[in-house]
């Protein structure tokens, strides 16, 4: 975790002093308070095998002992600490853990959790002696100088927004690490990893780590494709279909249904799975080694990997919101990460 000492709002108070105008400590973080605005998106993906996108029942998992043995997740908090002018000065916090089972408990695995924290502002907007100030608290400085916003024209939100996204590049980084870290270690062991699969070659060549997206402001289906992908029911799972990005090679994905939407929203309780090619070939290779499938049916994975992500929905993550398409070692992590990080010290 560090031993950097945590920095204070009173340290920073004291800091500052009057070059800048301190915030008092809001109820939200800047994760809450500036929701996405941007609309959500529809694009079609290619299918792997399916010729249209259809529905697939999942059977319940055997009771064998095979599935997640790890689970993967990162926290992060941004609050605004103080403005010089119409410059916000932000305190980002990050932290990211992996809790292994033993013994049919969740314990921290491998070194412990990541975290760190820092200050973010566009160093080019305010006055050096702010620096100056910033530096003696002995926290980091992250310059968020976006070249393509010009100083005088930006509005404070936008430099909210750009703090908030440093803040998450970081969390991002440290997921990434920890996941490389379980792929170098573990042999290919089942890792169920919060959100969607890092752009590294060797996590994805690993196998072993396994992406299940609970938002979803991209879908990955369009017109008629879109319809089945609304209508699964509880133990259903799409046509796997091929991500593809820019940033990370392409990947197999499926939507799953964990959980009967009712009268609520379309995707409550619908989850999207992520899957690296050699994961796929990992699970129907051991699968063959057992002689209880084929070595090149990839509906056989998916299959048994929605097994595993299903069977992680027992039990309930109450009382979190999330809890119709949270896993209870998801909900584990973020508990630990909450109570190791602490909440800002006044």
């Amino acid at each position: 975790m560090g031993h950097r000492r945590q920095l204070t709002a009173r340290a920073l108070h004291e800091a500052l002093g009057p070059l800048a105008r301190a915030v008092a400590p809001g109820d939200g973080s800047l994760e809450v308070s500036l929701a996405a605005q941007e609309a959500g998106r529809t694009t079609a993906a290619p299918l792997l095998r399916d010729r249209a996108m259809r529905a697939h029942a999942v059977a319940a998992a055997a009771d064998d002992g095979v599935g997640f043995v790890a689970f993967l997740d990162g926290v992060q908090e941004s609050r605004v600490v103080a403005y010089v002018g119409t410059v916000p000065i932000v305190h980002g916090r990050t932290g990211a853990v992996i809790r292994a089972r033993v013994d049919r408990r969740l314990v921290t695995w491998g070194d412990g959790p990541r975290s760190d924290d820092a200050l973010y502002l566009p160093m080019g907007g305010v006055p050096p002696a702010v620096i100056d100030a910033l530096a003696a608290t002995a926290c980091p400085i992250v310059d968020t100088t976006d070249d393509t916003i010009g100083a005088e024209e930006a509005h404070p939100q936008q430099l909210l927004r750009r703090a908030v996204h440093l803040v998450q590049r970081e969390r991002e980084a440290q997921e990434q690490a920890l996941a490389v870290a379980w792929c170098r270690a573990s042999g290919g062991a089942p890792l169920y990893l919060d959100g969607g699969l890092p752009p590294s070659e060797e996590v994805l060549a690993g196998g072993g780590a396994i992406g299940v997206i609970k938002s979803h402001h991209t879908l990955y289906a369009t017109g008629s494709a879109l319809a089945t992908v609304m209508s699964l029911g509880a133990g259903e799972r799409s046509s796997i279909f091929v991500v593809e990005t820019r940033w990370r090679a392409p990947v197999a994905s499926w939507y799953l249904r964990l959980r009967a939407p009712g009268r609520r929203d379309p995707l409550w309780g619908l989850v999207r799975v992520e899957a690296s090619l050699a994961a796929l070939d990992g699970v129907l290779a051991r699968a063959a080694e057992g002689g209880s499938a084929p070595a090149d049916d990839p509906d056989l994975a998916a299959d048994r990997i929605s097994q595993w992500v299903a069977a992680e929905s027992a039990p309930l993550s109450l009382p979190d919101a999330r809890w119709d398409t949270m896993a209870y070692g998801i909900r584990d992590c973020e508990v630990y990460l909450r109570a190791a990080l602490g909440r800002l010290a006044t």
